[in-house]
C-alpha cells in the first residue's frame, strides 16, 4: 500500500500506455494509475485479492472513499502477469453510447482487433446491451484482466449498468473482471443479475492492519504516530491512519461511503497550509482533469506557472507529471465541491472558459455539456452542431434529445446537423408525424432543398417520413435534389413499392445506416424471401434484417420459429411498430388465435396512428379485412374494412398497398359469388404485381384469378393465372402462400392436375401437400397421449408408457386416432378390427379391449356414446404417423436444402414395419399406403440431395428405393446421374442393365429418356 495513497508522486509511464492518437481524455480513463515509489506491499491483501481473480471471472471490489481500493487493484495486477485493460469512470458514461466507446478504447489496448466494432455497430441502430455483447465476445480467447474504477458513478444510472451487464454476461471464461465501486453495484438485467452472489473484496478486507499501519505511518511525515492507535481509532481506514483525520473533531470511520472526516482534514490540514492565492487557484482549476500553466491561464487565471511552481513545493494529495498538475479524485472531488460553492457569475465564467478550452482541444461533446452549465446557448449551439453527428453515431439519443431540448431557445434553421439529429430521433422513435413537421418546417423557409442536397441520409430521412405520412408529390420533390448516396439509394429503392417503373433501381447490400431496414422492408414486400432468410453479412446488419426476417420466416410457413422468434424480441425490447401492429396481427391469424389477432388490431392501431404513419394504418386495415374472412366468414365487413384502403389516396397511390388490398377484396368477392368483379380486380392487381415484381401476394392473388377466370368461362385464362401462381412460389423459394390460396379453391389444382401428363409435376407433388393439410402443421404441440406406431407399439401418458391388459386395446387407440374424426361406428371398429365378424364373441371382446385402454388413459378420454366410440376432443394424441405426415406436409412448403432436411426428419421416423405384431385388414391397408409414401419420398429426397451436390446421400437413398421397389425407372436414372458425378463409366452401365432386368420382369424395357441419358453419359 502507498505510504501515501493521496501524497504526491512522480508520474511514471507504464507498459499499457494507449496509442498516441487516442484522445487525451481517452487516454486519461484508460491509464492504469502510477504507484509511487513510496507504496507499502500488502502481501495480505495482494494475496486475498489474487486468489479470488484466479477463482472467480468477475470479483468486486466495495469500500469507501479513501479506502485504498484503487491502490489495491493496481498492485495486484501487476502481480497477476496478465494483459490488463483499465478504464477509470466518471458521470459522463451515463451516457450508455460513450461507455462503450470508452470501454472498446481501453480493450484495445490489448485487443487492437475491436477497435471500430462500437461505432459500426451503433451507426447501425443496434440495441447498446448488444453492441455490448458483441465486443465481449470479440476478445475471443484471449485472457485479459480488465478493471472497472469508480464503478459507482454508474450506480444510478440502470441503462449504463445494463451494458456493463451485458457485457460481463458474454465476456469469455478467461477474460477477469474488476469492478471497484463505493457502493454495492445491482444488475437489474442480463445473465449477470441472475447470479446468486459475486465475490467482494470488502472494507473489512482493505483496512490496515497495526502492522501495515506502522510500515505506512513510518514512510510518513508523521513516523511517531502509535500506528495501533491509530488503527484502533480509524477501524484501519487508510486515508484516515495516513493523513490523520482521526484526529480531527467530530471525526467517523469513513464506513458507508461518508467522506466528510476525508473532507473536514483537507480543509484544516492541507488548503490551511496554502496562501489565499495558491488555495483559489487550486479551487479554480479543480474543472481541470490536469493543469498545466497554459490550460489554468485558459481559465482566466493570471500567473498560473508562478503559481504552480509553488505549490509543487508544498505536500498536496496529487502527482505532477513535469509541470502538469493531477490532483487525486478524491482531493478533486474536495476541491469541485469548494468550486460549487462559488457565486454563480464566477462559476458560469469557470465553465464558459473550461468550455472555450475543450473546444479547442477538440474535446467537443465535453465542450457543449460545460457551455450548457454555463448558460452560454450561443456557443453551446455552434459547438454542438459540430458533435452532434458523433453523439448520434453512437446511438445517445437521450444525450442528443437533452442538447435539442436546451438549445431552443437559440437554434436556427441554418444549423443543418441539429435538424438532422431532431429527424433521426424523430425516426427512431417511430415519430413520423414529427418527422414530417420538421421537414415542412424547412421547406416553409424554403431550406428543404438545400438541407436535402447536403446530405444522402438527410434527405433519405426526410422522404421516408413523408412516405409514412403518403406525401408523394414532396418524396418525388426531396429524392430529386438529394445528395447521392447509400441512404438515397434505399429510398429510391423503396419507391418500386409505389409505382411500375418495370427498370427499378438494383438493390445493393445493407449500408450499416438506420435505412437499412427500409431496404430490407423492400426485400420482403418485393417477395425476396431467401434473401431475408440469408444471414447478414455483418453482425451490426441483424437488427436491420430481424423485423423483416421474421416476415420472411412466417410467409414461408416457419409459423413456430417467427413466433418464438417474436417472443424473444419482445422479451428484450420494444418490438416497433411495424412488428407490434401489424406482424403480431397475421402470426396470430395463422396459429388460428381470433380474439388475441383482434386485440393485437385494435392495440396496434393505436400505436400506428399515434406515429403519424398513414401507409402502415391503411395496411392495418387489409389485416383486419383478412381476420373477417378467415375466422367470421364475414365478407361485408372485411369489403367495408378494404373501402377504407380504396377511399385513400395512399392505397390508391401505393401500388404495394393496393395489391394486397385487392388480393382480400377478390377472394371477398368470389365468396360473395360476384365473379365478374373480382375477375376484374385480380387482372389489375396481378398485372400490377408483374410490371412492378412486386411477388409477395401474387401466389395467392394468381390462385384466386384462376378460379375468377374459369367461373367466367376463361380456361386459357385460368390455367396461366395458376402457371404465374407457381411460379411465384417458386421465386418466392416456398410453396406456403400458394397452399394456402390452393387451400380456399383446391378447384384450381384438381384442374392442372388434370391437364399434368406427368405423375411427378409440381402440381401432383402440390396435390400431395394439400390432401395432407388434414393433419395441423403449423404449431405443433406437445402430445397428451403419444402411439409409438413404426417399429414397435407403445402407449405414453405424459411421458410414461402405459400398458393395457388386452393386445387389442393398442389397435384400439392406433385405429382412432388415424380417423379425421377420431370416432367410429362399433360397426366399423368391427369391420376394422376382426375383420368384419359381427358375433358376441367379438362384441364382448370390442368392450374389453375399450375397458382395458380406459383403465390406462386420464378419465374420460374414450368415450362410448350409443352407438359410436370417440376420442375426447381436448384431448391431444400424437401419433408416429401424424408426426410422419405431419412433416411431408410442410416439406411441401419449402425448397432446397430445407426441403431435404424436413423430408429425412420425416423418414427417420418411419423406421420399422407400421403396428407390428398386428394383421388387421385396415392394418395392412395403412401399412401399404405408408410404406408407398415412404418409397415416394425417398425418391424426391433422393433428388433432392442431388440437386443440392450431397452425392453420397442421394446414392445411398437411390439403393434404399430399389431394394422396395426395383421397378422405379427414376431412380435407375438417378443411379446413372450419381455414377457420372462420381466418373464410374462401369457403375452407370451396370445402373442401366439392372433397370433393364428389373423392367424385363413386368415384360416391358427402360424408357427412351433412360436410354438417351445413358447414351449422353457415356460420350
Amino acid at each position: 500500500m502507498a505510504a501515501r495513497d493521496l501524497s504526491d508522486s512522480p508520474s511514471t509511464e507504464t507498459d499499457d500506455a494507449p496509442s498516441p492518437v487516442t484522445s487525451r481524455i481517452i487516454r486519461r480513463k484508460v491509464t492504469p494509475p502510477p504507484i509511487s515509489g513510496s507504496t507499502v506491499a500488502r502481501p495480505r491483501l495482494e494475496t486475498r485479492l489474487a486468489q479470488l481473480i484466479q477463482r472467480n471471472r468477475i470479483v468486486c471490489v466495495y469500500a469507501t472513499a479513501g479506502a485504498g481500493k484503487t491502490t489495491a487493484v493496481t498492485q495486484t495486477s501487476r502481480r497477476l502477469g496478465l494483459p490488463v485493460c483499465w478504464l477509470s469512470l466518471d458521470d459522463t458514461e451515463a451516457a450508455t453510447g460513450r461507455l462503450l466507446t470508452y470501454l472498446e478504447a481501453a480493450l484495445a489496448i490489448q485487443a487492437p482487433g475491436v477497435e471500430g466494432l462500437v461505432k459500426t455497430a451503433l451507426t447501425a441502430g443496434l440495441a447498446h446491451t448488444e453492441v455490448a455483447g458483441m465486443l465481449a465476445d470479440s476478445l475471443g480467447d484471449r485472457a485479459l484482466l480488465l478493471v472497472l474504477d469508480n464503478m459507482e458513478c454508474l450506480a444510478a444510472a440502470p441503462e449504463s449498468l445494463a451494458v456493463v451487464g451485458a457485457f460481463l454476461e458474454y465476456a469469455p471464461s478467461n477474460t477477469r473482471i474488476i469492478l471497484v465501486s463505493r457502493q454495492e453495484l445491482t444488475f437489474a438485467r442480463g445473465g449477470i443479475a441472475r447470479v446468486a452472489w459475486l465475490p467482494v473484496l470488502g472494507e473489512a478486507d482493505l483496512a490496515f492492519t497495526t502492522e501495515e499501519a506502522a510500515v505506512a505511518l513510518s514512510r510518513s511525515d508523521s513516523p511517531d504516530l502509535d500506528p495501533e492507535k491509530a488503527v484502533a481509532v480509524t477501524g484501519g481506514w487508510v486515508t484516515g491512519v495516513l493523513f490523520e483525520a482521526w484526529r480531527s473533531a467530530g471525526h467517523a470511520t469513513g464506513l458507508g461511503g461518508e467522506a466528510d472526516p476525508l473532507h473536514g482534514y483537507l480543509a484544516t490540514h492541507i488548503l490551511a497550509q496554502l496562501t489565499q492565492d495558491e488555495q483559489d487557484f487550486l479551487i479554480s482549476t479543480a474543472l481541470l482533469d490536469e493543469v498545466t500553466p497554459p490550460r489554468a491561464e485558459a481559465l482566466g487565471i493570471a500567473d498560473a506557472a508562478a503559481l504552480l511552481h509553488d505549490l509543487r513545493h508544498k505536500r498536496l494529495p496529487a502527482a505532477w507529471d513535469g509541470p502538469a498538475l493531477r490532483c487525486h479524485p478524491r482531493f478533486r472531488e474536495y476541491l469541485l465541491a469548494r468550486a460549487n460553492r462559488l457565486d454563480g457569475g464566477t462559476q458560469r465564467a469557470l465553465h464558459a472558459a473550461h468550455a472555450r478550452l475543450l473546444a479547442g482541444e477538440k474535446h467537443l461533446e465535453e465542450a457543449v455539456e460545460e457551455f450548457l452549465r454555463a448558460g452560454d446557448l450561443d456557443e453551446a449551439v455552434t459547438v454542438a452542431e459540430q458533435a452532434v453527428d458523433t453523439v448520434l453515431e453512437r446511438a445517445d439519443f437521450s444525450v442528443a434529445k437533452r442538447w435539442l431540448e436546451q438549445l431552443a431557445p437559440v437554434r436556427r434553421d441554418d444549423h443543418i446537423r441539429l435538424t438532422g439529429a431532431e429527424l433521426m430521433l424523430a425516426i427512431s422513435e417511430e415519430n413520423y408525424r414529427l418527422g414530417v413537421r420538421i421537414a415542412d418546417r424547412l421547406a416553409a423557409a424554403k431550406r428543404r432543398h438545400e438541407v436535402a442536397a447536403s446530405s444522402s441520409r438527410l434527405a433519405a430521412m426526410m422522404a421516408w417520413c413523408y412516405l409514412h405520412a403518403g406525401r408523394l408529390d414532396d418524396i418525388k420533390a426531396v429524392l430529386a435534389v438529394g445528395r447521392f448516396g447509400a441512404e438515397l439509394d434505399a429510398m429510391q429503392y423503396c419507391m418500386t413499392l409505389l409505382d411500375d417503373v418495370p427498370e427499378r433501381p438494383a438493390a445493393g447490400a445493407l449500408s450499416g445506416s438506420p435505412l437499412d431496414a427500409l431496404t430490407m422492408r423492400v426485400h420482403y414486400y418485393h417477395g425476396n424471401l431467401t434473401r431475408l432468410l440469408d444471414p447478414p453479412t455483418s453482425p451490426w446488419a441483424i437488427k436491420a434484417a430481424e423485423s423483416w426476417r421474421l416476415g420472411a420466416l412466417l410467409a414461408m410457413g416457419h409459423v413456430d420459429e417467427a413466433s418464438a422468434s417474436y417472443q424473444a424480441i419482445c422479451a428484450g425490447q420494444d418490438p416497433g411498430v411495424w412488428l407490434y401492429s401489424l406482424f403480431s396481427v397475421e402470426l396470430l391469424r395463422r396459429l388460428g388465435e381470433p380474439d388475441q389477432a383482434w386485440r393485437a388490431l385494435l392495440k396496434g392501431r393505436e400505436r400506428l396512428r399515434a406515429s403519424g404513419s398513414v401507409m402502415l394504418e391503411l395496411l392495418s386495415y387489409v389485416e383486419e379485412a383478412a381476420l373477417e374472412l378467415r375466422f367470421n366468414g364475414d365478407t361485408a365487413s372485411a369489403r367495408a374494412a378494404l373501402e377504407q384502403v380504396r377511399c385513400h389516396q395512399v392505397g390508391r397511390e401505393y401500388a404495394f398497398v393496393a395489391e394486397s388490398a385487392a388480393t382480400w377484396l377478390g377472394f371477398a368477392l368470389l365468396l360473395d359469388g360476384d365473379d365478374q368483379a373480382a375477375m376484374r380486380c385480380l387482372r389489375q392487381a396481378v398485372s400490377s404485381m408483374q410490371r412492378g415484381q412486386r411477388i409477395l401476394s401474387l401466389p395467392a392473388a394468381a390462385v384466386y384469378l384462376a378460379e375468377a377466370e374459369w367461373r367466367s368461362g376463361n380456361e386459357e385464362r385460368s390455367d396461366r393465372a395458376a402457371d404465374l401462381a407457381l411460379a411465384a412460389a417458386a421465386q418466392q423459394g416456398s410453396n406456403h402462400l400458394l397452399l394456402d390460396a390452393l387451400a380456399d379453391f383446391p378447384l384450381v389444382l384438381s384442374r392442372r392436375l388434370d391437364a399434368a401428363p406427368e405423375a411427378d409435376s409440381p402440381w401432383h407433388e402440390l396435390g400431395r401437400a394439400l390432401r395432407s393439410r388434414g393433419v395441423a402443421v403449423t404449431a405443433p404441440f406437445a402430445a397428451t397421449i403419444q402411439l409409438t406406431e413404426f417399429g414397435r407399439v407403445a402407449i405414453q401418458v405424459d411421458g410414461r408408457e402405459v400398458r393395457p391388459r388386452i393386445k387389442k386395446s393398442y389397435e384400439l387407440l392406433a385405429y382412432l386416432a388415424a380417423r379425421r374424426q377420431r370416432e367410429a361406428t362399433k360397426e366399423e371398429l368391427l369391420d376394422a378390427l376382426f375383420d368384419g365378424r359381427h358375433d358376441e364373441s367379438t362384441a364382448a371382446y370390442l368392450r374389453q379391449a375399450l375397458r382395458k385402454l380406459r383403465e390406462v388413459l386420464p378419465e374420460d378420454c374414450v368415450r362410448a356414446e350409443g352407438n359410436r366410440i370417440r376420442l375426447d376432443e381436448h384431448l391431444v394424441v400424437g401419433t408416429d404417423s401424424g408426426r410422419f405426415q405431419c412433416l411431408v406436409s410442410e416439406a411441401a412448403g419449402l425448397r432446397g436444402p430445407d426441403r431435404l432436411t424436413t423430408l429425412s426428419c420425416a423418414l427417420s421416423i418411419a423406421t420399422g414395419e407400421y403396428l407390428p405384431e398386428f394383421e388387421s385388414s385396415w392394418i395392412e391397408h395403412r401399412r401399404e399406403q405408408l410404406a408407398v409414401l415412404c418409397v415416394d419420398i425417398r425418391c424426391e429426397a433422393a433428388e433432392l440431395a442431388f440437386t443440392t451436390g450431397d452425392f453420397p446421400r442421394a446414392n445411398a437413398l437411390v439403393e434404399e428405393v430399389l431394394t422396395e421397389d426395383p421397378f422405379r425407372e427414376s431412380m435407375w436414372r438417378l443411379k446413372m446421374r450419381v455414377a457420372d458425378v462420381f466418373g464410374d463409366a462401369d457403375r452407370i452401365i451396370a445402373a442401366y442393365r439392372g433397370c433393364e432386368r428389373a423392367l424385363g420382369q413386368l415384360g416391358t424395357t427402360p424408357a427412351s429418356s433412360t436410354r438417351k441419358l445413358l447414351d449422353n453419359l457415356r460420350r
